[in-house]
This record gives C-alpha cells, structure tokens and sequence, in this order.
C-alpha cells in the first residue's frame, strides 16, 4: 500500500510540472565539475587542480547510472570503495592503503566527509545515490589540509544545497536478481526553492525496501532484507550580501537481516598460509549461502516484552552541519566555519561461521557521537593564495561483542563478552600556501600540526568467559548488554604530528598541466575495544605514517580526448594491522614497513558526437620492506612473513565504458555498457585469496525532447559474479573460510521526473 501511494504521488507531480530540456549522456560528462578538495573559496575545475583526483557532478552521476558509492569507485583507479562484511560499515581503500578491521575503535585509513564534516568511524559511510551534488575520490594522502587518517586519500560527499529557484527531483527505482527471491524498491524526491527574501529551503526524502537477494539455503527464505529511510533538511540565509548562513539536519534509519557471510574452501597451494583444517560449506565463486541465525531482542529497545527473535541488523543516525560563510575585504578572502554533530547508534547480529550449523553465532553494538569544528580562511595577496584554519574534533565511542561458539556440535558453548569505551580529543592547526611564480608556475607548501589525545575503559572477551549447555549472550553493558562485565583496563595516551606536503605545478599549455608533490600523513593511534586479553593488547598501537611521492598529468589532448596520468611510491611507517590468530583472538600492533609503487591513468574519448569511451586503470606494486610481528601465525618471525601480499592490493584493476546517444523521434536515447576487472586479492591475515572480479553493467534511458521525465533500464554484474567483499580464515572444523558477499545479477528499472 504504501509503494501505492509513492507511485500515485510521483504521477500527481509529473502531470501538474512543466517541461525541462534533458541533456544527453555526452552532455552530462562534459559538463564542468567544480571541486572543494582545496578549500578555496574560489571556483575550480578538477582539471585545474594538482593531485590525483576523481570528481564526480550531478551530472556525471544522472549519466552513470550509479546506486551506491561503491557503484562508482571503479571510475577511480586504484580505489575500492566497498561496504565491510559488518553491514553498513564502510571498508574504503585507496592505493592498496586499508582499514584491517571493522572495530569500532579502529580509525579509518580512507577519510569520509560530508558537507565538510570528518566522520572519525567506518560506520554509517555507505551512501546511496540520492540528494547528492558531487563526490570527489582523492588519491593518495591528503594530511595537510583534511587532517589525521587520509593515509590512503579522502573521499569528499557533498549533498544539494537550497536553491533561489522552485526545484523537484523525484524517482522510483525497482531491481531484481529474477531467481525467485525479494525485490529492491526505492523512491526518493527531492524539493527545493525560495521560501522568503534571501531564505531558501531543501526537503528530501529517500525510501528503500529491498526484500533479499540472496536465498539461505537453511530454511529456502529471502536472506538480505534491508529497510533505509533517510530524511534531509536545510536552510540558507543570506543575511547580508557577504554572510550566508546554511543549516542542515539528517536522519537516518537502517535495519535489516544483517551479514551475508559465505563459508567455501581455502585457498589451496598456499605456500605461506595456515594448514587446511576443514572444509567450507560452498564452492568459492559461487553464490550459495546459508545461515541457521533465528534473530535477537538485542535491538536498540531490550527488555521482557520482546518475545520475536527478529533483530539482526539496526542503525540509527542523527547529523547537524552549520556552516557560517563571510566575504571580507582582506585578501579579497572568505571566511568559512563549519560545526558539525552526528550521533550513531548500531547493533548487529552475525554467524560467524557463515554455515547453517549453530557454531559460532556473534552479536554486537555501537554507540558514537562527535562534533568537530574547522574555522579557516582563504584569500589571495597579489601572486599568493593563502589558505589556513583551526580545526578541533571530540569522539565519544563505546562498543561491544558477544560471542558463542561451539565445536563439532558439542554439548557445551563458550560464550564470551568484552568491550569498552573510548574519548578523543583533537586539535590541529594548517595552513597552506600556492606561490604563482611565473605565468606557468606554481609552487605550493603547507603543514598541519596535530595534537590528539586518547582514554579508553574495556573488558576482554576472555575475561568474560563462560562455559555451559547453551548458547546465550552474556552482555557487557557497554551499548545494550546486560552489565555483567567490569572494567579491566584503563590506559591513555596521546601523540602530535607534523603532517606536510610541497608541490609543483607546471602550466604546459591551456590544455595541459604537469605536476609533482612529497607529502607526510598520519594514521591515528588507538586502543582496541575487542580485546582477547593477550600480552600485547593492553597497550595502544602507535601511529601509522605515511610518506608519498607523486608526479602527474592532466591533459585535454584536444576537444575530443582527455588524458589523466599519476605516477606514486608509498612508503607506510609502523603500518597497522589487526590481526586473526589461530585461537580466534585478535591483536591489533604496528608490523611492518611498507613501499606500494604504482601508475594510474582515466580519461574519455569522444569518438563521434553520438559515441563516447571512458577509461581507468591502475596498477600498484606492494611489498614489504620491514617485517616486526608473525603476521602468517605461525609462531615465529622469518622471511615466510616478509614474502607474504599486502592484503586488499590488487596489482591490476581497469574499466572501460561505452556510451551511446542517438535520437529516435522526438526521443534522446541514450545507452552505457561498462566492463570493469579487479585482480585477486589476499585478506587481512595474508591466509587466502578473494578471487578476480570481472563485471559487465548496462544502462539504456528514454529521454523526450523537450521534455522532464526519464525511464531507464539497467542490469548490474550481468556476468553473475561472485564478489567478497572481505574474506577471513577461521580455524573451525565447521567453517573453513569466511567472505562477505554482494549481490550477483541485478535487472532494475527507474522512472525520473525533475522540473523547475
């Protein structure tokens, strides 16, 4: 019924707007894309910028046809902008620098920002399409001037902000795999425009219903049921001609069955990963899966009342962002202050062994909330362009795991319960400086200094160990449990950095540029809050750096083609690693040195005025340098652990799209088939592989001219493949290997109506 009444409403609006000119596909892509990654408040295209970067505008995104960010990452080289097995939690990696762990305490290595507000945890990052102006993918680290923990890069989201003129963008989207499971329904609108001299205003509303892709194999039901609604909120004031003022609210509501988790066969002829215990449950590479989970009360309301075990998978966000923005006459500058306060809240429940036997059952929570404030100001001196600010971050964090595990259906279960909290408080100060020495040149220095400070409070999971005939959560009390843990630890610690970055740019010709960079970033150090309570847990793990070299090129060769290119070597200091023993506890240390080298080129062609091709490709070369910790388990450190992969590198990925426009009638017909491969990767543990990806996703839409509506139909991974999106050894003689699963096939189509 309610689907009923979205689509009646999409139809009511459509008949009562006037018409809009539709772009073509061709149109869209040439459309200049105008990024904020350098702070400035003056207008840049992205070709104009020195670094390795991928942006994306409004129109870019209508052209592509994406869903979520993880759509588009195959547009960056050498990005993966994959969601984690954890549902909802963001596992972004950029140049083969990853996150090795979905532990809350455990920062990020790739940065999220909306609206220029920081989000210091994975969790809450995946973003669906909706409401978005631009998302730009920035390569490498970008310490200077987005702060701590973009060792690996930064990806920047910006939403819509109100517009003077009366605006409205509604679509409805349904997709399915056609294999007899649930389908996937979204609406979403958007409506903008003037509400009272110098005040506009922003609703929008995004709805989706997916019913589950996958079926479990245990009981023949639709597995990956997934309930988002999220509703966006903004104002802006221009209280004078120079001072705006922009408030925007956000609510955002998730739930769902949880973890698709796939047990299949190790890899085999590993010459340095663990012995082969078992067997899995699947073939690696296909697409079965099963999970014997019967649900939880342990949502966000817990007590006597809950007598339905349906509880898998719950997040609830809250964010305000309040940006003041004042012209001011010296150095023709900006001022520009950006509060920022989110508060999220998750739990979850997941089968760890990924079977349909009751093994090994976890469920969890997590409670964040921070505000940061950046105050900074860009102005130009004659030749100079100066950007600086100040910057301060507070995170308050608590989380907590449950876990129950059983052998070989065994009478008795060890169950277990640990976690924790942990507060943060950063401070940072920047500033940046572009030099135009001649006509052509342009020299470039900045540096921000960081001073963070971090407590923690946490119980480990074997200290809250019980043995009995049944499974049961034994709860900590950190999030939703049962209070039953206490504390065992109470450290703190803090640390400052000098995070830097020198460049060069060379003005070629109007078409082209020449670049080149060193830079210094930093990963924050932490404290784990899923601690087993082994010898080296107790104390935190020390920063990760990260020095980089990069020279690149950005060149329009003509109207038709364009050549981007980016030349790196990465070398991490003190890399850090959670790390899976063979006991299924987990230590999290700095293990090693680490030099990735490697070569990125993207760009399109315009073959025709109807034909256009894009491409992207990246290759990166890792290996360690210097090797301080057993990173293959096996008891001692020795050239195995020194020969072992970088894990979640791969040495190849690549794109290529076709795009098609042509006109039948008074209708724009315009059509994309894109072709993306991936190499083999090895997971966390360097104990197996997560096989090549090869995909194939179409788009064809119908455009009247003249007109204000759109309806396209589109298939994604209509090759079937199977993707992990992380894979872990656990030493179960009823689970072998681990891996987290997206969908295979999808066939959708979308109805699009925007007027002004």
């Amino acid at each position: 019924m309610m689907k009923t009444r979205l689509f009646s409403l999409a139809v009511i609006v459509c008949c009562a707007a006037p018409p809009l000119s539709a772009e073509s596909a061709r149109e869209r892509l040439i459309e200049e894309v105008v990024v904020t990654a350098t702070k400035k408040s003056v207008v840049e295209n992205v070709q104009d910028v020195p670094i390795a970067i991928t942006a994306i505008g409004e129109s870019q995104m209508d052209a592509l046809k994406f869903k979520d960010l993880s759509d588009i990452a195959f547009l960056a080289p050498n990005a993966n902008l994959q969601p984690i097995t954890t549902q909802g939690t963001a596992f972004f990696s950029i140049r083969g620098v990853t996150p090795t762990s979905s532990i809350l305490s455990v920062d990020p290595t790739v940065g999220v920002f909306v609206d220029g507000v920081y989000n210091p945890t994975g969790q809450g990052t995946v973003f669906d399409n909706f409401d978005l102006a631009s998302i730009e993918i920035l390569r490498g680290p970008q310490g200077v001037l987005q702060g701590r923990n973009v060792v690996g890069g930064a990806v920047l989201v910006t939403t819509k902000k109100p517009t003077d003129e009366f605006e409205a963008d509604i679509r409805l989207r349904a997709d399915s795999g056609f294999r007899g499971t649930g389908e996937d329904v979204t609406f979403s609108g958007t409506v903008t425009g003037p509400l009272t001299e110098g005040l506009n205003g922003k609703l929008a509303v995004y709805r989706n219903d997916d019913s589950g892709w996958f079926e479990n194999e245990f009981d023949g039901s639709d597995w990956g049921e997934n309930e988002v609604t999220i509703l966006r909120g903004a104002l802006s004031w221009d209280a004078t001609d120079s001072v705006n003022f922009l408030l925007q609210y956000e609510y955002f509501d998730q739930d769902g069955t949880g973890l698709i988790n796939q047990s299949h066969d190790r890899q085999s002829g590993r010459e340095f990963g663990r012995p082969d215990m078992s067997l899995g449950q699947f073939d690696k590479g296909s697409l079965d899966f099963a999970t014997d989970m019967v649900g939880s009360c342990r949502g966000f309301e817990v007590g006597p009342s809950c007598d339905v075990l349906d509880h898998y998978f719950e997040q609830e966000v809250d964010s305000i962002t309040f940006t003041t923005t004042i012209d001011v006459a010296f150095g023709d500058g900006t001022i520009t202050n950006i509060y920022g306060w989110r508060d999220l809240r998750q739990t979850s429940q997941g089968d760890i062994d990924g079977t349909s036997a009751p093994t090994f059952p976890a469920w969890g929570g997590n409670e964040v909330e921070h505000w940061s404030n950046e105050l900074r100001y860009f102005g130009t001196f004659g030749d100079i362009d100066l950007t600086t600010g100040l910057y301060y971050l507070d995170v308050e964090l608590a989380s907590e795991t449950n876990q129950s595990l059983r052998i070989n259906t065994a009478p008795t279960w060890m169950n277990r319960s640990g976690g924790g909290t942990q507060d943060s408080e950063t401070w940072g100060v920047f500033a940046n400086v572009d030099y135009q020495v001649t006509e052509a040149v342009t020299v470039s220095a900045g540096l921000r200094w960081t001073d963070e400070e971090k407590s923690t409070a946490s119980h480990a999971l074997n200290n809250n160990r019980v043995f009995e005939g049944s499974q049961r959560f034994v709860g900590c009390g950190f999030v939703v449990g049962d209070g039953t843990c206490i504390i065992d630890l109470e450290n703190s610690d803090d640390w400052s950095n000098l995070s830097y970055r020198f460049g060069v740019t060379w003005d070629v010709n109007d078409d082209a540029m020449l670049y080149g960079s060193v830079s210094r970033s930093f990963r924050a150090g932490n404290f784990s809050l899923r601690r087993s309570n082994v010898a080296d847990d107790r104390i935190p793990v020390d920063e990760e750096r990260m020095d980089q070299i990069e020279v690149g090129l950005k060149w329009d060769v003509n109207e038709r083609f364009r050549m981007n290119a980016a030349f790196f070597v990465l070398e991490a200091t003190d890399l850090q690693r959670v790390a899976l023993a063979a006991d299924l506890s987990q230590t999290s240390d700095n293990v090693a040195k680490a030099r990735f080298t490697g070569i990125e080129l993207d760009g399109r062609a315009f073959i025709t005025d109807a034909l256009t091709l894009t491409y992207a490709i990246g290759m990166n070369d890792g290996e360690y340098k210097e090797v301080d910790a057993d990173l293959n388990a096996d008891g001692v450190i020795d050239q195995t652990d020194f020969g072992l992969e970088l894990p979640n590198t791969p040495e190849l990925m690549y794109n290529f799209g076709v795009l098609h426009d042509m006109q039948i009638g008074n209708f724009n017909v315009s059509s994309q088939l894109l072709y993306t491969h991936r190499d083999s990767v090895f997971n966390n543990d360097n104990t197996a592989s997560r096989g090549s990806v090869d995909t194939i996703d179409a788009n064809i839409a119908l455009i009247p001219q003249g007109g204000s509506w759109e309806l396209s139909v589109y298939g994604r991974n209509l090759t079937d493949h199977a993707i992990y999106t992380q894979s872990t050894e656990i030493n179960l003689v009823d689970g072998a290997h681990l891996a987290g699963l997206a969908k295979g096939r999808r066939i959708g189509v979308e109805f699009r109506y925007f007027f002004n």
